[in-house]
């Protein structure tokens, strides 16, 4: 099939009828088909095309990853609208110098990203590309669109210069896509086998390889993308095994994190065979495949150079490492390992099309239709990066005899002796980093003395007790002469400076704080987990000293800045050391991975995950529940209970899930509404129970034996017959509890919740707590409010049996709640429950 733009690649994608993405925001997850995402690109070109925005005009996309993100990208690219994707986690006055830069007429934001204070109109993601459009009709596309029109600039530049826009046209774009796309369909009879085959992408879609990865790769199979938020290993983990994921695309610090997770949650684990068979090694490793789950089998990694011991690492426990080389000019592949034949330690040969060249001074030149053709609106600069017809990467390789490329380093960032010999930074990073003591380091050159030439200085993150005189005497020992440190230094504030999304050092900036250090300064500015707590608390002066519970955060927020940390800094924070944090220094001490000590007063605690039911999603439960509903509980609740009903007409043009928020009066509550529901809702219906109601059961050891076997089966009589889960009141747990919660509404059950926290005396009604507000506002579920009234008369929460008598349910028409403060969202819904009236 010939291709001569993008948008024939969308025509294609649009036919597709299977799952496309999985976007998980840490509360609950979304699904899209190919059909919903084609369809919401089509409704975001009538966007562009009725607000007058058409050929060559630009729209910055500053959001995280989302299916409206690829959405926005095709319906720029169905319009002929030049797309500008900028990385989330950009500072907004970047997005605004590069939004003048090329002058958009547009910025689309999404959820995480402020709304800038912009000049120009300001889009929010979801409302210009809704997952409802999957139906909008066929957009018009550009007909100026040609192989030589300008798809996408992205910017690769802009922390500390001035921003640098690489031009990327559909020729660029289609130069990788077909020759991946030839290859895989030489495969496409076995791929079946391991089919569907689920992508976790932990790059940013404003980088062009995680891009790729996501937007033009996956429907040559056709797979499943699936987004997450956070980047801790833990969850890395849980979404690789819970999702099914055959394949993570990460940078090589996520491998790095993750080995280190392996390794402290596997005791005795050696990976030093590495000539074993394949499957040997899966079977020697199966505790590790196990913690991924079987159905995982490769690393795709990319945008910096991966560490051959930690390649080796990987390979050894029976996983595919499928490395590239690519940069933002080549569109971004160049060479790319084959996943059944790639050499160890390189990144592959040139893909179809491309040509590469070593220069005498080892930079890797490459020439292929993949290439930009310059940078945006600066001749000078794309002068210089191109030079007889060759594009100067400035990255330093070398090909081997079979013609893999392997790459040494970025060629301004290698030291040149006095000598005039080469020392590449990565090669004495490997060293430092292999020792005990040694968290992280970074090289690079500098003068020493009035020296006109640079020597080694390393910059080093220590672990506590160790000393960096003999951290540099151990590694000069391994060292090669003309490698040797000269110099070094103790990096104190927190992890080392990196690139956000790659996770590249900032070597420039550590040059310079290393010429300050030798003058006597030291690392200034806020420590890393105070620039994420100045998020919930704006406009205060926060210091190291500085206490949480001065700060007034709320229970919610306190778990929300939780996750921002675990986000964030690619760490897991047990909650147990996050409750017992009480200053900022203490968050510094927990976001350190792995080696982290806990504050005084904390106990580590086991993932509570396990506390939640989920034997009560399987049939046989669900068929005892919906026979057991039907047959006697609630013909047995009548006996006692008559049960009148209003409102429930408006639930007639409404689909599940929901979340449905009572006032609470008795024991009885969660059957009286049960009784009165229509079984298209009964039977989709989890209603929440307070955990501490059941302490005996989750901490059994402060319990007698009695007490113990009444609670538990209190709890599991609960779960199976009213497929009811527990609810923690308190922070610890309460994030596994929303994740529970996120689960059950995926499947489409309602939830039932009694934001009271607690039985009222006198059937009178008590503050909402801000639990409600968060659920309907992360979960973007609309509200249901339930107005209960005389079932404190039937079985009060004094008493231990029921009389009969009269109750009487009330269903108000639903809320659409947004925003982000919870406190107020649920007043609201106090208010309407308030508002519904009852007879008595």
């Amino acid at each position: 099939m010939v291709r001569r733009t993008l948008i024939d690649v969308f025509d294609d994608l649009a036919l597709i009828h299977s799952d496309f993405i999985v976007q998980d925001d840490g509360y609950r997850s979304w699904t899209w088909t190919y059909a919903q995402v084609a369809g919401a690109a089509r409704s975001f070109a009538a966007r562009l095309e009725s607000a007058g925005i058409g050929a060559d005009d630009k729209v910055v996309i500053w959001s995280e990853n989302s299916a409206e993100w690829i959405a926005v990208l095709w319906g720029c690219v169905l319009r002929g609208v030049v797309a500008v994707p900028v990385d989330y986690r950009s500072p907004s006055d970047l997005v605004l110098r590069i939004s003048d830069i090329v002058d958009a007429r547009a910025i689309v934001v999404g959820e995480t990203v402020p709304s800038p204070q912009a000049t120009r109109p300001v889009w929010p993601i979801r409302s210009v590309a809704p997952r409802a459009a999957a139906t909008a009709p066929r957009a018009p596309s550009s007909a100026s669109v040609t192989a030589d029109s300008v798809a996408e600039i992205i910017f690769t530049s802009g922390a500390t210069a001035e921003p640098r826009g690489v031009v990327l046209t559909h020729k660029n774009i289609l130069a990788n896509i077909i020759p991946i796309e030839r290859e895989i369909a030489k495969y496409r009879r076995y791929l079946k086998l391991v089919a569907p085959i689920r992508f976790l992408n932990l790059l940013p879609l404003s980088h062009m390889f995680g891009q790729s990865l996501a937007t033009f790769v996956p429907p040559m199979l056709p797979g499943i993308v699936v987004f997450s938020r956070s980047l801790s290993p833990h969850e890395i983990l849980r979404q690789i095994r819970e999702r099914h994921v055959s394949v993570v695309v990460c940078v090589p610090k996520v491998l790095e994190v993750l080995r280190d997770h392996v390794l402290v949650r596997t005791t005795g684990l050696n990976v030093e065979r590495p000539h074993l068979h394949p499957l040997v090694r899966w079977w020697r490793y199966r505790a590790v495949h196990r913690m991924f789950g079987f159905k995982f089998w490769a690393f795709v990694v990319g945008a910096a150079p991966l560490d051959p011991e930690l390649e080796a690492f990987w390979r050894g426990l029976g996983f595919l490492v499928i490395q590239g080389y690519g940069l933002t000019e080549t569109a971004p592949v160049v060479t790319l390992n084959h996943p059944l034949g790639g050499a160890s330690g390189s990144v592959g040969k040139p893909i179809a099309g491309v040509e590469i060249r070593i220069a005498d001074d080892g930079e890797i030149l490459v020439r292929g239709d993949n290439v930009t053709t310059g940078y945006y609106n600066a001749p000078d600069e794309t002068r210089v990066a191109f030079k007889d017809g060759w594009f100067h990467t400035g990255d330093i390789g070398e090909l081997d005899a079979g013609g893999q490329l392997r790459i040494r380093g970025r060629k301004k960032e290698m030291i040149v002796t006095p000598d005039g010999l080469n020392v590449y930074p990565d090669d004495v990073e490997r060293v430092l980093n292999g020792l005990a003591g040694v968290r992280e380091s970074a090289v690079v050159g500098a003068p020493v003395g009035r020296s006109s030439g640079e020597r080694v200085h390393a910059v080093v993150v220590l672990e506590a007790g160790h000393d960096i005189e003999e951290v540099v005497r151990r590694a000069n020992a391994v060292l090669a002469d003309h490698q040797r440190i000269r110099g070094a230094a103790v990096w104190t504030a927190g992890a080392l400076p990196r690139t956000e999304g790659t996770r590249k050092l900032r070597r420039r900036e550590l040059k310079g704080w290393l010429t300050g250090q030798a003058a006597g300064a030291h690392p200034t500015g806020a420590s890393g987990a105070a620039q994420v707590v100045a998020r919930f608390a704006p406009g205060r002066e926060l210091e190291p000293d500085t206490t949480i519970e001065g700060l007034g955060l709320s229970s919610l927020e306190r778990i929300e800045l939780m996750m921002a940390l675990e986000e964030t800094f690619q760490v897991t924070v047990d909650e147990a050391s996050f409750a017992a944090a009480q200053t900022i220094r203490d968050l510094d001490t927990l976001v350190q991975p792995l080696t982290a000590s806990m504050p005084a007063g904390a106990k580590p605690v086991p993932d509570s995950a396990g506390d939640f039911p989920t034997w009560t999603r399987r049939a046989p439960a669900r068929l005892v529940r919906r026979f057991s509903l039907a047959t006697w509980i609630l013909p047995a609740t009548r006996i006692f209970m008559h049960t009148r009903v209003r409102g429930l007409e408006h639930l007639q043009n409404i689909d599940g899930p929901v979340i449905f928020a009572a006032n609470h009066q008795s024991h009885l509550d969660t059957l009286a509404i049960l009784d009165v529901l229509p079984p298209r809702w009964r039977y989709r219906i989890a209603p929440a129970m307070l955990k501490e109601f059941f302490t005996a059961h989750f901490h059994p050891e402060q319990f007698t034996v009695r007490e113990r076997f009444t609670s538990s089966a209190n709890y599991y009589l609960a779960s199976l017959f009213f497929n009811a889960f527990p609810l923690p009141q308190r922070e610890l747990g309460a994030r596994d509890a929303l994740r529970y919660i996120g689960g059950i509404v995926d499947r489409g059950d309602s939830i039932l919740i009694f934001p009271e926290g607690k039985r009222t005396d006198y059937g009178e009604i008590i503050r909402f707590q801000s639990g409600v507000g968060m659920m309907a506002s992360r979960l973007a579920l609309p509200v249901v409010p339930v107005r209960l009234s005389g079932l404190d008369r039937i079985l009060h929460h004094t008493w231990t049996r029921p009389k009969r008598g009269r109750a009487e349910v009330v269903f108000g028409p639903p809320m659409w709640l947004a925003g982000k403060d919870y406190a107020q969202l649920a007043a609201q819904v106090e208010a309407a429950v308030r508002h519904l009236e009852v007879a008595s």
